[in-house]
Formats: structure tokens, sequence, C-alpha cells
């Protein structure tokens, strides 16, 4: 049975979810509290699977709330279910928020939320892997990158496309924007997975603040020396065009290029997170001459691929790509019909794509 604790401050609206939730209860064992003081009680006594919180509340705020129970308690699944919130706060919890869910929200909704979240933490057999994905404020972005998309949303005379184009190099920013393009604060009506569309439903104004406030902006990490992102990211650019184009669907190539550019994110999050961890990995793999996906089960029981699925699942990110990341190194391990076609093509173009890095300069710094 999952655990699932329900913060707002308004008794009526908590009267109300027992209400429409109760149908759930034989699935879930819920809590509901007034406070953020109240749900920072109730997770220090039972190990809590989901954490959904209102923002605005007085005293303690739905955002430090979150921000606390990033830092105590990583491995809970945190979203954020509120009417209003203005700019500042919903860029204090962007950091440590999964997904943001507007009010009213329809119980299917709700449910599918928890349940899809509860799916992906069953997806990662260890706790310890869960926490450090849990830990993720924001992935490692290359400098240039993130200075050039600065100097662009600065500029009034930039268009989407114009700064579509700068994302789409980094695959740390993809899967940020794609995140937020996908949460019902900017006016979700169907799933993002094309950049440009992305930066049209948040705002340039709102991609603005986000750039030059904290949540792109740890672009400066490199990843604490465990791999190259200048590496990655071309690696991740090479195999996102080749996939796009080995998609004979058209309504499937924005998702396949997505998928294909986001497709060794869990490397990042592993780089930084579980720093020793990951290290010994691409050192075995290194000594042994095998793919890393190999050897990282052995290592902290899952691989790169399942880790990168696990983050892009909770931020949110269209199911097919989160499938296809999880799965890239097995695709025919995917579920839905969609899923393994966007797999298979992450898995080509992947080998293609470090055929023609070997032919130009040979990759040395990471083993896949």
């Amino acid at each position: 049975m999952k655990h699932v604790l329900f913060v707002d401050d308004e008794p009526k609206i908590l009267q109300a979810m027992k209400r429409i939730l109760f149908p759930l209860a034989e699935a879930w064992k819920m809590t509901f509290v007034e406070s953020g003081e109240a749900a920072l009680e109730a997770l220090a006594a039972t190990p809590y699977d989901v954490l959904i919180t209102d923002m605005r509340m007085p005293g303690m705020d739905g955002a430090e709330l979150l921000a606390h129970t990033a830092e105590r308690y990583p491995s809970v699944a945190r979203f954020v279910l509120s009417g209003q919130a203005g700019v500042e706060a919903i860029l204090r919890a962007v950091p440590v928020t999964h997904q943001f869910l507007a009010k009213p929200c329809e119980p299917s909704v709700l449910r599918e939320l928890v349940e899809r979240a509860c799916g992906l933490q069953d997806l990662l057999g260890n706790s310890r892997v869960r926490e450090a994905v849990g830990k993720v404020r924001e992935l490692p972005s290359r400098p240039k990158v993130y200075g050039a998309l600065a100097r662009a949303v600065a500029d009034p005379r930039t268009s989407s496309k114009d700064v579509a184009e700068i994302v789409e190099q980094d695959m740390a920013m993809c899967a940020k924007i794609l995140q937020l393009a996908n949460s019902a604060f900017f006016g979700l009506r169907h799933p993002v997975s094309n950049i440009q569309g992305a930066v049209v439903q948040i705002g340039t104004a709102m991609l603005q603040n986000l750039v030059l406030s904290c949540e792109v902006r740890q672009a400066f990490v490199s990843a604490n020396g465990v791999l190259s992102l200048d590496t990655e990211q071309e690696h991740a650019l090479r195999a996102a065009t080749l996939a796009r184009g080995l998609v004979t669907d058209r309504r499937q190539r924005d998702d396949a290029f997505m998928a294909a550019m986001l497709h060794d994110v869990g490397k990042l999050v592993l780089a930084t997170q579980m720093t020793e961890e990951f290290r010994a990995a691409v050192a075995k793999a290194r000594q042994d001459r095998v793919p890393l996906h190999e050897v990282e089960p052995g290592v902290y029981g899952v691989s790169h691929a399942e880790v990168g699925g696990y983050l892009l699942g909770l931020w949110g990110l269209p199911y097919p790509i989160v499938e296809a990341v999880a799965r890239h190194h097995a695709p025919w391990r995917a579920v839905s019909e969609e899923a393994v076609d966007l797999a298979d093509a992450v898995f080509l173009a992947e080998g293609l794509a470090q055929e023609q890095a070997a032919a130009s300069a040979p990759r040395q710094d990471l083993p896949n």
C-alpha cells in the first residue's frame, strides 16, 4: 500500500479531497494535514511515497515545505496542487517540485499522477538510487549554452524558434524546460515534446526569469569531473538528429529527437549525486571493455537508462519519451507500441552516433 500525504491550509478543501478520494482508500493510505509544520511532523513519523501540497499557506508555504522534504526525505515524490501562485513562488518551488497541478483537479488525474509516481519508484529497486534522484534540483549544463540562452531571452527580437535552437543543444535544459511546459501552471492542454512548443507554452518572459534565477544556472558544474559534458552533449545531439531521421511516422519525430537527446540524462544524475559509485562503474566498464550499462546493475542495482527514465517520469514528460529513455538499451522491454518504436530509434541512433564519432575522433571519455 502506498502512503500519500496531502497538505492544505483550507479545512474545507481537505474535507472535499477526502470525499472524492475515498474510493482509493483500499489502494492508498492517505493522511491530510493543514500546515507545512504538521506535514514535516508526519514525514518524520511515517515513510511516505508521495507528498501533494498547496502552495500558498500561512507560515511555511508549499515551496519551503518541498525544500525541507527534498533535503530530509529525497525519495518522496513531490507535487504541488494549487489554484494560484505568483512568479516568485513558482521560481522557489521549481527546483524542488517534480510536477505542478492546478486546482480544481479531477480525481482521475490525481490518481493517475500518484499511481504513475509509485510505478516509477518500483522501477528503481535501490532506495539509495531513488534518494539520489530525489535530490536532483538541476542538471549540469554547458556554460556556453547557458550564456547563449541568457543572451537570447534578454533580446526582444529573439523568436521562439531561436530559443528552441539553443535549448536543443543541451540535454539538461531540454529536460527542465519540458518539465515546466508539461505542468499545469503553464496552461497545459496536451503533452509537449517539441522544444519550440515548450518555449511558446512557457513564454519568453518566464523563461528569462528561470534562466536568470536559480534554475538553469547550475550550468557551470563539470559533473564532478567524472565525464565530459561537451562530449556527452555532442553525442546526445548527434543521436537525436539521427533518431529523428529514423522514424517513419512524422508525428513521432519530435518525440524521437527528444528521447534520443535525453537518453543519457541518467549519467548526469549519477555523476552529480552518486559520484564515487558512478566513477567505479565507469572504471570497471573500461577495465572489462564492456558497455557501462552492463556493469551498472552490479554497482548500484540499475543502469543510467532506468535512472534517467525515473527522473523524467517524475518530472511529467510524455510517457513514451520516459519509457524510451528507460528502455533504450533494451527496446524490446518497452510496453506501449509507440514507446517500442521510439526506443528502437534511440537504440539504433545511439549505435550510429558512436560509429560516427569513432570514425572522426574515437570517443574515449565514457563507455555507454
